[in-house]
């Protein structure tokens, strides 16, 4: 199960959501297929429902979803922005 780690703040603006690291101050945008994914993300979600929101919300199959999924992620991976619970 992914969730977002404790400290990280969000606002959805129109089609785009706003994200705040509080504790490192990392800013980032995402954009309309991360807005899809991110309230996922923030209740806690499984990639496979990830993949599945994003290749229903945008008509995609879902190889190319589960790609796309895996490189948002790896980038709020990377970010530090995520944690994995089992």
């Amino acid at each position: 199960m992914l969730r977002l780690k404790p400290g990280v703040e969000w606002q959805q603006v129109d089609d785009e959501v706003v994200v705040l690291d509080l504790g490192t101050s990392v800013y980032l945008g995402v954009n309309d297929s991360g807005a899809v994914l991110w309230p996922l993300v923030a209740s806690g979600s499984t990639q496979i429902r990830l993949i599945d929101a994003l290749a229903s919300r945008f008509g995609i199959d879902d190889e190319r979803a589960r790609v796309d999924v895996k490189a948002f992620v790896d980038r709020l991976r990377s970010l530090s922005l995520v944690v994995e619970e089992t």
